[in-house]
C-alpha cells in the first residue's frame, strides 16, 4: 500500500427509497448504533408531474440522512407523457425537444425545495422496461436516451441546476459499460441472453450507433465542451455486466467524479435471490470494491432497503420480503460504509488475486483502512504501508457466515508492516490507526 499515491475522493455510501413502501431504520445511517453501517448518502425520485415518489417514506429518510449530515440527491423517470414520443410514461419513449425547456425547470423546483446535493437529468436512458419475459424484469417509468439527445438536454438543464448551486449527474445508465461503449450484457439466467437493447445499436455492437445515435455516454459528452462543463458528476449503475468499467485512455477531457447511484439483484440475472447468506454478501461485496478499486467512485448507493411486499421476493432489497433481518450484503456493504467514511481517498493497493480483493483508504486524521474480499480458503499475507507515516496497530472487523462486523484483536504494526489473517468466504475491515 502507497499512501503518498493517492485516488478518488470518497464521498460515501448510501440506499434509494423511490416507490419504497418502508422507511430505512435510520440506524443505517449511524456507525455507532448497534448494527448500523453509517450510510450518508441517500437518492429520491422526482415523478413526471414534478412531485415526490413516496413522499411520506421521504419525509422520514430525509430526516434520517440530514440527522447525520448526509447528501440528498435527486434523479428522474420520465416527464409527463405529453412531453414523450410515445405519449406514454412507461416504457421508454424520448423526451421531445419542445419539453427540454419545462422539464428542467421543474427539476430546478423540486430539487430546490428538497435542497438537494445534486440531481440526475434522466434515469437509465439506455433501459425501456419491456415486460416480464426474460431478460425484461417488469413495465414502469422509463424514458430512453441516444448520446447525442443526452448531450443536447443537459446543455439545458445543467446550467439551471448549477446556478441554483446544485450539482448535476448525467450518464446514469443501467449498465456501466453503456457509460463507455455501445456493446452490452449477456449472460441472463437461465436462457443466456443479451440484455436489452432499446435503441437497437446490435449486440455484439455494430457501427450502426457510432454516429450518437446509441448509447456510449461518457465519449459523446466528452466530445462536446459545453456539455462536458454543463454536469458535475458522472452517473452509472452496475446492473447486468455487474462490474465497473475503468475510465477510457481515449477521454482526455477533465475527469469527473464518478457515483454509482443504483445496485442491486434483479430478476433475471446472476444474485437474483432472494438469498442472505455469506456467498451473497461476498458478491456484492465484489460489486463495491469493482466500483471503488475498477471504475474509480467517489459513491456506491444500494436501491432498496426492502422488496415490494406485492411484488418479486428477490435481493432488490437489503432485507427479504416480509422480514426486518438484515441480510449479509447489508454488513458487507457496511464493510465499507462503516469505516471508509466521506473524506477518505483511496490510495494505491497491490496484491489482489482471483480470491482475494484488497482495496485502501486513508482518512485525513491519518487512518488507514483496508478492505479485504476473500473469497477463497483461508489465508495470512504480510501487508506493508509506505509512502507516509504508517499507524500502530490494525483492528480487524470480519463479516462472515456467523459474525456481523465484528471487531477483533488489534494487530500490531511494526516496521511499517503486519501480517494480515482472512478467514475463508469473508469481508474484513483493518481500521488502523
Amino acid at each position: 500500500m502507497k499512501l503518498d499515491s493517492t485516488k478518488q475522493l470518497i464521498q460515501g455510501f448510501g440506499i434509494n427509497d423511490t416507490w419504497a413502501e418502508k422507511a430505512v431504520p435510520s440506524a443505517a445511517f449511524s456507525t455507532t448504533a448497534a448494527d448500523g453501517i453509517g450510510l450518508s448518502i441517500l437518492r429520491i425520485g422526482m415523478s413526471d408531474t414534478g412531485s415526490d415518489y413516496t413522499s411520506s417514506i421521504f419525509t422520514s429518510d430525509i430526516a434520517s440522512i440530514k440527522a447525520v449530515s448526509g447528501k440528498v440527491i435527486g434523479s428522474c423517470w420520465s416527464p409527463p407523457a405529453n412531453c414523450k414520443d410515445s405519449g406514454t410514461i412507461n416504457d421508454g419513449g424520448h423526451l421531445l425537444a419542445s419539453c427540454y425547456g419545462s422539464w428542467s425547470d421543474k427539476m430546478v423546483t423540486w430539487a430546490k425545495g428538497h435542497s438537494l446535493y445534486a440531481m440526475s437529468i434522466g434515469n437509465e436512458g439506455d433501459f425501456k422496461s419491456c415486460g416480464t419475459t426474460e431478460p425484461c424484469n417488469g413495465n414502469y417509468p422509463t424514458t430512453l436516451y441516444t448520446a447525442n439527445e443526452m448531450v443536447a438536454f443537459v446543455k439545458v438543464a445543467g446550467p439551471k441546476l448549477q446556478a441554483a448551486g446544485i450539482k448535476v449527474i448525467a450518464g446514469e445508465a443501467s449498465e456501466w459499460i453503456h457509460t463507455w461503449s455501445n456493446e452490452s450484457a449477456t449472460g441472463s439466467d437461465p436462457g443466456k441472453k443479451n440484455s436489452s437493447d432499446p435503441l437497437k445499436c446490435g449486440f455484439p455492437a455494430t457501427t450502426k450507433c457510432n454516429d450518437g445515435s446509441g448509447y456510449d455516454y461518457g465519449h459523446w459528452l466528452a466530445k462536446d465542451a459545453d456539455a462536458w462543463k454543463a454536469f458535475d458528476i458522472l452517473g452509472v449503475h452496475e446492473y447486468d455486466t455487474q462490474h465497473a468499467e475503468p475510465w477510457p485512455s481515449d477521454v482526455t477531457a477533465a475527469k469527473k467524479e464518478v457515483w454509482q447511484t443504483e445496485m442491486s439483484g434483479v430478476k433475471w440475472w446472476p444474485e437474483q435471490g432472494p438469498s442472505s447468506d455469506i456467498n451473497n454478501g461476498i458478491a456484492v461485496a465484489g460489486w463495491v470494491h469493482s466500483a471503488l478499486a475498477v471504475g474509480d467512485a467517489s459513491a456506491w448507493l444500494w436501491w432498496w432497503y426492502a422488496p415490494l411486499s406485492s411484488g418479486t421476493n428477490d435481493n432488490e432489497g437489503l432485507v427479504l420480503q416480509g422480514s426486518t433481518a438484515w441480510t449479509k450484503r447489508y454488513y458487507t456493504i457496511g464493510n465499507y460504509s462503516k469505516f471508509v467514511r466521506p473524506g477518505y481517498t483511496r490510495v494505491d493497493m497491490t496484491g489482489s488475486t482471483t480470491d482475494l480483493l484488497l482495496s485502501a483508504y486513508k482518512g485525513t486524521d491519518g487512518t488507514v483502512v483496508i478492505v479485504a474480499i476473500n473469497k477463497g480458503t483461508a489465508a495470512t499475507v504480510p501487508i506493508t504501508i509506505s509512502g507516509g507515516t504508517a499507524p500502530a496497530s490494525c483492528t480487524p472487523n470480519v463479516t462472515s457466515a456467523s459474525d456481523n462486523l465484528k471487531a477483533g484483536t488489534a494487530v500490531t504494526v511494526t516496521g511499517g508492516s503486519f501480517s494480515a489473517s482472512f478467514a475463508a468466504t469473508t469481508v474484513t475491515t483493518f481500521v488502523c490507526k
